[in-house]
Order: C-alpha cells, then sequence, then structure tokens
C-alpha cells in the first residue's frame, strides 16, 4: 500500500494524520510526507518545509511504527507539486487535511488544493477531516452505493484493508422520487407511500447483495440503507446523523486523463460539505 500526504502543519493536515488510524491501511504501507513551500502562504522556505515534513513525519512514525515513511519537499504549487509527485511515486490513495464545516450545509468551494487534486488525480482521494468523537467508537464507514462500476469498488477497496473488530459499513442507497413517481403513473399502487418504500427496499437489497456478502466475508458488520433525495445532501446527513468516520463514493468517471476533471457533482459535492473524512475512490 502506497499513500502520499500532502503536510503543511496547519492543524487541519495534523488532524488527517491522526485520521489514518481509522482509514484501516495495513502495517506495511509505504508513505510519502510532503510539505511544499511557496511564496504566499506557509511554509514559505525550502527550511521551514523541511522541518514540517520531518514533524510530520515522526508523527506518523509514532503512530505506525511498522511503515516505511519518508519526508520529502518541494517548492511551487502545493496542487501541482502533490499531483506531480504522484505520477512518479503511484500512490493508491492521495491525502489531505481539510478543516472541519463551520456551517451545517457546509460549503460549496473548499480549499483549492483538495479541489485541484480530487479532480486531476489518477487515484483515489481521501480529504480527511479527523473526528470530533471524544470517545471513539468502533469505526463507521458509509458508502454512497448504486450499483455502478465506481460503488463496487469502493467495497471491494474496504474489503482489502485491515479493519478492527466491530467495524460497521452502511451502504447507502439513494432512491430518486421522480424515478418512482413515473414508474406509479404505469403501475398505481405505486403511488401509496408504503408500497414505494417497500419497493425501495427490496431495490437496494437486490442491488447490494454481492457487496454486503462480500463485506460479511470479510468480518466487517454491513447492512444497506434506503433514502429519497439528492445523493449528495442524503450522504452528507446521513453521516451527520449516523457520525460516520469516512464517506466512501465513487468518482462516476471514466479511469483516464480525461475523465479525471469529471469527478461528478455527488463525489465532488459529498467532499465539499460533509464534517467527516470522504474517500473518493479510483482504480
Amino acid at each position: 500500500m502506497r499513500i502520499l500526504i500532502g503536510y503543511n502543519g496547519s492543524d487541519a493536515a495534523t488532524a488527517a494524520i491522526d485520521d489514518l488510524s481509522r482509514a484501516g491501511f495495513p502495517d506495511e504501507t509505504e508513505a510519502i510526507v510532503l510539505t511544499v513551500s511557496e511564496s504566499l502562504l506557509r511554509p514559505k522556505s525550502v527550511s521551514e518545509a523541511s522541518a514540517i515534513a520531518i514533524a510530520g513525519k515522526t508523527a506518523l512514525c509514532r503512530e505506525f511504527p511498522t511503515w516505511t515513511v519518508k519526508a520529502e519537499t518541494a517548492s511551487g504549487s502545493p496542487a501541482h507539486e502533490i499531483l506531480a509527485r504522484s505520477e512518479s511515486f503511484n500512490p493508491d490513495v492521495i491525502v489531505v487535511g481539510e478543516p472541519h464545516q463551520l456551517f451545517p450545509q457546509g460549503n460549496i468551494f473548499f480549499g483549492h488544493t483538495s479541489q485541484a487534486i480530487l479532480a486531476e488525480a489518477g487515484c483515489s482521494v481521501r480529504i480527511a477531516r479527523g473526528t470530533e468523537n471524544e470517545n471513539p467508537q468502533p469505526a463507521r464507514l458509509l458508502v454512497g452505493f448504486d450499483g455502478s462500476t465506481g460503488s463496487i469498488h469502493a467495497v471491494e477497496v474496504i474489503t482489502m484493508r485491515k479493519w478492527p473488530a466491530d467495524t460497521m459499513v452502511r451502504l447507502l442507497a439513494v432512491a430518486d422520487s421522480s424515478v418512482l413517481s413515473s414508474i406509479g403513473r404505469f403501475t398505481p399502487q405505486m403511488n401509496d407511500a408504503a408500497v414505494e418504500a417497500r419497493f425501495a427496499s427490496q431495490w437496494a437489497e437486490t442491488l447490494a447483495a454481492t457487496s454486503l456478502e462480500k463485506l460479511r466475508q470479510a468480518g466487517i458488520l454491513a447492512s444497506v440503507e434506503v433514502r429519497f433525495g439528492h445523493p449528495r445532501e442524503i450522504l452528507v446527513d446521513e453521516a451527520e446523523y449516523w457520525k460516520a468516520d469516512t464517506i466512501f463514493v465513487g468518482p462516476h468517471c471514466s479511469p483516464n486523463s480525461n475523465g479525471r476533471l469529471l469527478i461528478g457533482s455527488v463525489s465532488s459535492g459529498v467532499a465539499a460539505r460533509a464534517n467527516s473524512t470522504v474517500e473518493v475512490v479510483r482504480r
């Protein structure tokens, strides 16, 4: 497992390192802590960047003594330098920190560096926000699940990681009410709310059956839930209500250089608005 961590010494970046203890990464992980100096924001010099990178490496080694960790520096635009290093390092995941949201609905736009990396990276991106829970609970992972290749791959990624006992995964299928309403025009009984809810539940269970079985075989407590509304809003609300540590979503784009710029409004919207960590999974 290889991870590339963009680290600038801020509170959000430090929280991102703390958050890695709930990411399920294996003992043999190889990590690079990359600090980029730039002219306007801290760190402004190579020497300051080097000290920050070493501090990040020290914190990571203390938390994960079996990992192989390197501290590196670069100069220029943080997003550009992190993306450039990812091309040569070929990580499985890029990790960047974002502060917790101040408003219930989050921000339409979040950090420029996170936005650029999320849009252009050729691997998975973890927008880490740490945890506000004073009493840590078993890990709770929420997966935006619609049966697409991206959502199925997100489940596969979870099954390949190392999770503590009692880790829970909730597959959340969001039913579009407009679709069910259109079905109701041809099937009158679908206009009944109870029938509509039952139909949506059966649809979600059928859609997620194989993925649920894979999770359970991996020793993870797995369930599927269905909600009505817009996926971007429902995922953020459900994560807040369920106190999820991480939301996993697929990018809904082809895994090539052109497709990287089109990660989808759901993935980018969830990453911007959520108050929890969000991992956008790419192959």
